[in-house]
């Protein structure tokens, strides 16, 4: 059987013990690993995509502002001309 070492030994005459090697690539790896990289890139697209929700919201947003400044721009030409035909 095996004897424990007794406290006072050295552990310079304990033998060491071998390190495993580490764990080979199996089919179900590679089939986990390809889930878990679609799953991240999946997440970043839709993390990327929900980011340009606001920018399209503000480009509407900018679009409306513009035409509406065209219209008051248009208007404005508009009475100008009607008041330069009414002064003569």
């Amino acid at each position: 059987m095996d004897e424990q070492p007794k406290p006072d030994e050295s552990l310079a005459n304990v033998p060491p013990n071998p390190v495993p090697p580490p764990p080979t690539h199996t089919a179900s790896n590679y089939g986990l690993n390809a889930l878990v990289l679609a799953a991240a890139g999946a997440g970043a697209f839709i993390l990327i995509g929900g980011t340009m929700t606001p920018c399209m919201g503000a480009t509407r947003s900018a679009k409306l502002e513009w035409q509406e400044r065209q219209a008051q721009i248009e208007q404005a030409e508009h009475d100008a001309r009607a008041r330069e035909s009414e002064q003569q």
